[in-house]
């Protein structure tokens, strides 16, 4: 059994919520088992998907605060339902799934209270409001399988000139980097050393959740203290372990960043045929299909409720220029085209797609890793 911890509170047999205390200094532990249920961690990223959303389309129709709003959101509570309902088809563990849900606005409030040091400069795309964002992301060729380094986020200026641009430390306190979770701290890493080489120093690091290890174990000189720490040791079927944004499976709101064959990047989705969801989230090749199938039906119920609200037609051009770039680039799609159009497209000529990524993602193999840094 999980150890149980303030906050942790059990709404349904495989369903968790997190609240973590935005009050305490304590960093919350929370134990995994090895044998038994498959963890998935997920934050609750309800109000960065409305809050997307309000700034979307471009041909009239808003999400307004005291109108749609709410009911976008219940909309995508709907589909964060429909993506557990695929994984727990799809993931197959002896004990089944467990999943937390992570109440993301206490989380914010726990990691803005840790912020005491230097300047703090914000990596968690949620969390970007009155801190200074650093716009990177691990870059990926199409298919999900292949890192090619750290790259900026799609549309933001080249990291070292981002790192240039940040407001100065005259303090020498060195600044504090905010993340959304810790897994290996690589990507911390990566940010820590590019710091070092413009001559700026971190020493802090403040994520909202870090996965496994120590969790005060510094990364490359830098202070860590998470808001919550999961740990777990490893079963006969291997971590038990896995965190995950529900955002990342929706197309139009954000998805993994990909190197698109026009040498521009882009996000897509974390299921077929833009990747394999199988080399990022460890479940079977053989059911990235199936996956991709429930995922592009969850979709199209979102983006039908949505165009509802909105009492319009919500297409490719009213997608935020990442999201929508992919799907141009690829061919899959005019910028006039319907949203839903697209994704029935996808679903009927799945196997087609599958191939022309294929083949993108093999020619894509002599990308330089790190290409884009700068």
């Amino acid at each position: 059994m999980i150890r149980a911890v303030p906050g942790h509170h059990l709404v349904h047999p495989d369903h968790h919520l997190v609240s973590p205390d935005p009050g305490s200094d304590v960093t919350t532990r929370i134990e995994a088992p090895a044998t038994g249920a498959f963890t998935i961690v997920m934050r609750d990223d309800t109000s960065y998907c409305v809050r997307t959303l309000g700034r979307a389309p471009a041909g009239g129709g808003t999400v307004s605060p005291g109108g749609s709003a709410p009911a976008v959101a219940e909309a995508y509570r709907a589909f964060q339902r429909d993506l557990r309902d695929a994984l727990r088809t799809v993931v197959p563990r002896p004990g089944g799934l467990r999943f937390h849900l992570v109440d993301a606005h206490r989380l914010e409030l726990a990691v803005r209270r840790r912020v005491t040091g230097g300047p703090p400069v914000s990596l968690d795309p949620l969390l970007d409001r009155a801190v200074r964002p650093l716009r990177v992301s691990r870059g990926f060729l199409l298919g999900g399988r292949r890192q090619v380094g750290l790259v900026p986020r799609p549309g933001a200026a080249p990291i070292l000139d981002q790192i240039a641009s940040l407001p100065p430390d005259p303090a020498g306190r060195g600044y504090t980097l905010i993340e959304d979770d810790i897994a290996t701290g690589g990507t911390v890493a990566a940010v820590i050393r590019l710091f070092q080489d413009a001559g700026r120093r971190v020493r802090h690091v403040i994520p909202g959740i870090r996965l496994g290890g120590s969790a005060h174990s510094p990364i490359l000189g830098a202070a860590v203290d998470p808001v919550l720490h999961y740990r777990t040791a490893a079963g006969p079927d291997g971590p038990a372990l896995e965190l995950l944004d529900p955002r990342n499976f929706l197309l139009g709101l954000s998805g993994l960043v990909v190197r698109l064959p026009d040498g521009t990047w882009g996000r897509t989705p974390y299921w077929p045929p833009f990747v394999r969801t199988s080399a990022r989230l460890g479940s079977p090749a053989g059911a990235d299909r199936e996956f991709a199938v429930l995922m592009l039906e969850a979709n199209a119920r979102f983006v039908a409720r949505v165009d509802h609200l909105l009492r319009r037609t919500l297409r490719v051009a009213d997608l935020r220029p990442d999201v929508g770039r992919p799907l141009l680039s690829l061919g899959m799609a005019e910028p006039g085209e319907p949203v839903r159009s697209v994704l029935r497209k996808l679903q009927t000529g799945m196997e087609s797609w599958s191939e022309l990524i294929a083949e993108v993602e093999e020619r894509g193999t002599d990308v330089p890793a790190g290409s884009a840094a700068r």
